[in-house]
């Protein structure tokens, strides 16, 4: 196939993973248009189909693959002319998926991304073969984006690229290469902009916020550039997505405590507190020093609101190592927390470490945390009853539509900390309204718009 035969030059895109995958497919999307091709929603009308895929664990890869496969029928039953394949799990296993994956046309890393536009517009040349992959060329920027697939009143900025850590459990390092910073300057000019289309909500991602601008020479990059942001005065929501845990210095938890713009939440995945399991994995760290950390941030940042993830069933972690992360748990009394069965990646440590744990062990083991942080939930959503807070409104509810569904300053978008079910209002997709919580769920919250009386 040459490119004489792309005729309408219409692209269906599938984006799978997390939101630094989102941001990426967004990048994309804007490059093909600049190209005069034409996003369009249905795969079976389109003459390119691509496929932004997720590696992060092995059902994302299953995902990943599963989707590839079926969308690319639509070359027999559709109009599809080529399906291409882009993201994590390209990267990851560029070597090996054009012979297990002949179905897909064309390959592309993460790296080279940026190239999309360009090589279906040179699929002519002869140099450029189906089923291509390209070598991995670390960018030395992140593109700015025109158009977003989150709603017009919110969007995900990535502040930085890659990962640095070395975390034994973790393949991002293979998909994603090492840390790149943006120049603070870009992504000033993003916020102003978005700021100025009206979005309220800015979240900041990385695969780790707290190293933003070391790259660069900053040295404490990421509460600089939280005071800039601040200073614009062009959204009423920052949020931070994620800082690691050692890296969460006095400066910027005053940053976020003085900062009228940025939301007192703060994701820390600590992944573990026993020494030993977290030695294991390469990470710093014990039980004390956890309590340490999040004990200096109440003290710094009073009602903040905290998020973690952790890691249960990890290669050798004994019965009294997970006992001591499930008393941890409940001393912490975490707002949000979410849990991760140990996930065998290829390629990283971990993958052939001794002392390897038996799925339904590491199953039960996430039930008995998630159980426990169940509770814990409940009773921290409890204490919103008969509070007036501002909440921004997302639109109708998945659970109902005579529902509207949005969020308070502590839930992080995309339903992963939950939403408010405001019962009675009359606000607008992208309104922050002020609402009293009348009832409060394990997860979730019930409201009625202040200025709308309540439906009785």
């Amino acid at each position: 196939m040459d490119s004489k035969n792309i005729i309408e030059k219409t692209v269906n895109i599938v984006s799978l993973g997390c939101p630094k995958n989102l941001v990426d497919t967004e990048n994309m999307i804007n490059d093909l248009e600049s190209r005069g091709y034409k996003i369009i929603p249905d795969a079976e009308k389109a003459e390119i189909i691509l496929v932004n895929t997720c590696s992060f664990v092995t059902d994302a890869r299953k995902e990943s693959i599963d989707t590839l496969l079926d969308l690319s029928r639509y070359k027999e039953e559709g109009n599809a002319k080529l399906l291409v394949g882009t993201g994590c799990l390209i990267s990851r296993y560029k070597d090996t998926l054009p012979n297990l994956l002949p179905e897909v046309d064309v390959m592309l890393s993460t790296f080279e991304e940026s190239r999309l536009g360009e090589l279906l517009d040179g699929l002519s040349q002869p140099n450029v073969k189906k089923n291509n992959t390209t070598e991995l060329i670390i960018p030395q920027s992140i593109p700015f984006r025109e158009k977003r697939l989150t709603p017009r009143h919110r969007a995900y900025v990535k502040i930085s690229e890659g990962c640095d850590h070395t975390c034994t459990f973790c393949s991002i390092p293979l998909s994603r290469g090492p840390q790149i910073s943006r120049k603070p300057e870009d992504i000033l000019s993003e916020i102003t902009r978005l700021g100025n289309e009206g979005v309220e909500e800015i979240t900041l991602i990385a695969q780790d916020l707290t190293r933003y601008g070391s790259d660069l020479g900053l040295k404490d990059g990421l509460a600089d550039l939280l005071l800039m942001i601040d200073r614009l005065n062009k959204v009423s929501w920052v949020r931070l997505l994620y800082a690691y845990p050692t890296l969460v210095t006095d400066r910027l938890l005053d940053v976020i405590r003085d900062s009228p713009s940025i939301v007192k939440y703060l994701d820390i995945p600590l992944q573990h507190v026993n020494g030993e399991v977290l030695r294991r994995m390469e990470r710093p760290g014990n039980i004390d020093s956890s309590r340490r950390l999040i004990s200096r941030i109440r003290e710094k940042v009073p009602g903040i609101s905290l998020r973690t993830t952790f890691i249960v069933g990890f290669p050798g972690e004994t019965d009294e190592e997970f006992q001591e992360l499930m008393s941890f748990v409940k001393w912490a009394n975490f707002d949000h927390l979410g849990v991760f069965s140990f996930s065998r990646e290829e390629g990283t440590p971990s993958y052939n470490m001794d002392g390897q744990i038996p799925a339904r062990i590491k199953n039960q083991r996430r039930n008995q945390v998630m159980a426990l942080q169940k509770k814990i939930s409940f009773e921290k959503n409890k204490s919103y009853v008969g509070k007036v807070v501002p909440v921004l409104i997302e639109g109708p509810s998945e659970q109902s539509p005579l529902v509207l569904s949005g969020r308070i300053a502590t839930m992080a978008p995309d339903l992963i900390d939950g939403e408010v079910l405001v019962l009675s209002g009359s606000a607008s997709v992208g309104e922050i309204v002020e609402c009293c919580i009348t009832k409060a769920h394990p997860y979730d919250l019930e409201a009625w718009e202040i200025s709308v009386p309540p439906i009785v």
